[in-house]
């Protein structure tokens, strides 16, 4: 294990960074991940999970059909003006998001990760029972 620093470390940095960077690596002990996905895995009930999704993501959705009905030639600027700003080199960009619709598309973005949970859930048990 080498111990040169980056070189993009601050000041204080560096002593974490030798601190952590001498601690030798260690493998899992054998079973683990097995052991891990079991209590993952575990409860077979995923249903609230669902439910828990749903109560993020239809709201959300309902907001955002609602704003892009309501006011879709804003949001259609809005989001032509982030293309342009993402793909010009001048930092003189300006557009203006809704915060309301910052936290739509944030807890749309949570539903998403909460219903991913559930279906992998789904399908490892489906894996696990089929064997």
């Amino acid at each position: 294990m080498s111990l040169r620093e980056p070189l993009d470390l601050e000041p204080q940095e560096r002593a974490t960074h030798r601190l952590l960077s001498a601690v030798p690596p260690q493998t899992l002990p054998l079973g683990f991940r097995d052991a891990v996905m079991r209590r993952v895995t575990g409860d077979p009930s995923v249903g609230w999970e669902w439910v828990v999704a749903a109560v993020l993501a239809l709201p959300s959705l309902a907001f955002l059909a609602f704003q892009v009905a309501t006011r879709g030639g804003e949001f259609a600027a809005a989001l032509n003006n982030m293309l342009l700003a993402a793909t010009s080199d001048t930092s003189q960009a300006f557009f203006f998001v809704d915060g309301l619709t910052v936290i739509a598309l944030a807890l749309l973005g949570l539903a998403s990760l909460v219903a991913a949970h559930a279906s992998t859930a789904i399908a490892t048990q489906r894996s696990t029972t089929s064997r």
